[in-house]
């Protein structure tokens, strides 16, 4: 047999695409994939959805990816009954597959999307928790995420009980440094992200109340009333590391001022009425009676469309004790029968 030498020419090497052709390349494959994307934004449920991503699995990139876990979120949000038939498709677990492989390619608002779906679905599964907490990292670092990205991560990771320390202190600092971009929603899920797990901060009600104190508290609605008031008196009675309980005071007496009969009390619930009396009470801050008659008024009639839960009716009773108002025939009805929820209702403690 011939054995090659040294003049005999050597094997041609394939060189890598590019110029025009691999312009051309690129963007036929973008086009795709941006087709696929539209498609899953006007999917109209689970099954067309997860049809998509298994006939489309080799073609999606990064978008497509949390896309895809984007819209899932948000059609089955509302349908918690339905969830676990989600969680357990064949087709949903390739696409946290996908989710695991794209992930390293995830920019800042992909990231966020991503831990938003997964707290949305109530799903955390371990897979992903490395890959996605490595990007949250990687973002952090060159400050790449927008103001409303750092509440979303908040709210995610204080749904999904996720607490990462390192993690949570970038982004108060990050926030507060980015206060005046906040928007009512922003401020919300900020705060109660932070007060839900416990995270000490000093700074970030302050820097808050200074927003929403900016103008911005008239936009607030009741379910950010509501939010704001809970991480408002747990924050404002943590302790060392927290804000001082005074500058939580006074943004509870501001948030008051939103639940009133010429603002906002007709669009509050029965359960964001006995948030903010729980707040109150919490804080140890007595509200003017005619505000507490107004909150009376409405709960009356809130209790006769539907009754109270039994948490909450047991949480609005033992808070109304420390304001010294009497709950039951005042607030409530003494036939009231508390109704049977699975929903978490605040905690009187």
């Amino acid at each position: 047999p011939r054995c090659a030498g040294a003049g005999e020419p050597s094997a041609v090497q394939p060189e890598p695409v590019g110029g025009p052709i691999g312009a051309l390349v690129d963007a036929v494959a973008a086009s795709r994939c941006g087709a696929i994307n539209q498609r899953l934004v006007e999917a109209s449920g689970r099954d067309a959805v997860l049809a998509l991503t298994t006939e489309s699995a080799k073609l999606m990139n990064a978008v497509n990816v949390a896309t895809a876990m984007h819209r899932l979120a948000t059609l089955e949000k509302k349908r918690r009954a339905e969830r676990d038939v989600l969680l357990r498709d064949p087709r949903f677990e390739a696409l946290l597959d996908s989710v695991v492989g794209r992930a390293a390619e995830f920019n800042a608002r992909q990231t966020a999307d991503v831990l938003w779906s997964c707290a949305t679905l109530r799903h955390w599964p371990p897979l992903l928790l490395k890959p996605l907490l490595l990007r949250v990292v990687y973002h952090l670092e060159r400050q790449t995420f927008e103001p409303h990205h750092l509440s979303v991560m908040s709210w995610a990771f204080a749904t999904l009980e996720c607490k990462p320390v390192r993690l949570l202190e970038d982004i108060d600092r990050q926030a507060c440094a980015v206060s005046r971009e906040l928007s009512p929603q922003n401020c919300a899920n900020l705060l109660w992200g932070f007060a839900k797990l416990r995270q000490p901060s000093a700074e970030l009600l302050p820097v808050v109340a200074a927003r929403l104190e900016s103008g911005l508290l008239d936009e607030c609605k009741p379910v950010e009333v509501s939010d704001l008031a809970y991480a408002t008196a747990v924050m404002g009675t943590a302790g060392e590391g927290s804000c001082e309980p005074q500058q939580a005071k006074e943004l509870l007496a501001a948030l008051a001022t939103r639940a009133l009969p010429h603002t906002c009390l007709p669009r509050f619930s029965s359960r964001q009425l006995v948030t903010l009396v729980w707040a109150h009470a919490r804080l140890g801050v007595q509200p003017p009676q005619e505000t507490l008659d107004a909150w009376r008024q409405a709960m009356r009639a809130a209790v006769d469309q539907r009754p109270l839960q039994k948490a909450d009716r047991q949480s609005l009773e033992a808070s109304l004790g420390k304001l010294g108002e009497t709950c039951r025939g005042a607030w409530i009805p003494d036939t009231s029968e508390p109704a049977e929820s699975e929903a978490d209702a605040v905690s009187a403690a």
